[in-house]
């Protein structure tokens, strides 16, 4: 793949007047979408619809019938939102929204006779208590942190402990009367 160095996209940049950087802008924003996203979250921070977009994307994974769940497909939905959103929250809820449809898969079809599920889901549950943690959004995501590990806690393959103890390391021991 072809790299241009910053310094090189700059002095092509300063060379351009504001009307042909504001064409240059305009016409990128129309023929990558994700460009368009990312403009899109920046002048409307809470709305939700990027967001949806991205959750749609996710569930779908988790609909396929008689299908292999593509686990690369939710990375990237989440990475690609990770990218297009300056949106704190919505980026935390989206992570926390795949553990969920995770969580509800198993808890509606039975345990999941597949390890790298179960990796995986735990992964996302960590980089999304990593983020809440790192960006101070704990106030913000405990209760549900709090009611997806409960809810973990019938999943076989260890599972549910692993959720509790991911809970524990980030966001502390959960009230007895919630286990």
């Amino acid at each position: 793949m072809l790299k241009l160095s910053n310094s090189t996209i700059k002095k092509h940049l300063k060379n351009l007047t504001r009307e042909e950087l504001e064409a240059e802008i305009l016409n990128m924003t129309k023929i990558y979408p994700i460009i368009q996203e990312h403009y899109f979250s920046i002048l409307f921070p809470d709305s939700e619809e990027v967001l949806d977009k991205y959750k749609k994307i996710i569930e779908k994974e988790f609909v396929h019938k008689g299908e292999i769940l593509r686990y690369q497909i939710m990375k990237q939905a989440i990475k690609d939102f990770s990218n297009v959103s300056t949106n704190k929250g919505q980026i935390a809820e989206l992570m926390i929204f795949t553990v969920e449809c995770g969580v509800d898969f198993t808890l509606s079809y039975g345990d999941i006779d597949d390890e790298k599920f179960y990796r995986t889901i735990s992964s996302i549950f960590e980089q999304a208590l990593k983020y809440i943690v790192d960006n101070q959004l704990e106030e913000e995501f405990v209760d549900l942190c709090n009611e997806l590990t409960r809810s973990s806690q019938s999943i076989g393959w260890g599972f549910g402990d692993g959720m509790m103890e991911l809970y524990s390391d980030y966001l502390g021991h959960m009230d007895e009367d919630l286990k």
